[in-house]
């Protein structure tokens, strides 16, 4: 089980997998492409390294749903989270005024486009360091967003992260 006290920081260290810049278009698109996700992937990753709280945000969905199975080195036991927008803002907040260093590296990334044209299902590999004042944090985490295009602009509402935490 995960001491209570290290819960905003873990959570945060897998809650920034979604972070984003909250990107839209200058035109309402009918459509998206495989960049356009990808850019807007990539916008997460770059807002998640700035502690930059608001464009993180903008980027769920207000329906979102969010799953977190959470594990760590030498348990067998996991810990599932399910999160709305609110409370994944909650303990993205806390584990930023935590947080004195952050890295994040993504790998293996897949998309799926939906015939829809309208959304998009990307799946990663994360390796993130964190660290707080108690010591570093070091996970591996899988990742499947879904991604979609809602008025003119790209929000995420699903996410899955299965996250080991060494």
């Amino acid at each position: 089980m995960l001491k209570s006290r290290f819960l905003p920081s873990v959570l945060f260290c897998c809650l920034l997998l979604v972070s984003s810049s909250g990107s839209s278009f200058a035109q309402s698109p009918d459509a998206i492409t495989e960049s356009d996700v990808m850019a807007f992937i990539d916008s997460m990753d770059k807002a998640a390294r700035k502690k930059n709280l608001a464009p993180i945000v903008a980027a769920l969905a207000d329906d979102v749903k969010i799953k977190l199975v959470i594990s760590a080195q030498g348990s067998d036991k996991e810990e599932v989270l399910n999160l709305n927008k609110e409370q994944w803002t909650y303990y993205t907040r806390r584990g930023l005024r935590r947080r004195l260093a952050y890295t994040l590296e993504r790998k293996n990334t897949r998309m799926k486009m939906y015939d829809d044209k309208k959304t998009a299902m990307v799946t990663s590999d994360l390796y993130e360091t964190m660290t707080v004042a108690q010591g570093k944090l070091r996970a591996v985490s899988s990742e499947t967003a879904i991604v979609t295009l809602r008025n003119g602009k790209l929000v995420i509402i699903s996410l899955e992260t299965r996250a080991r935490f060494y």
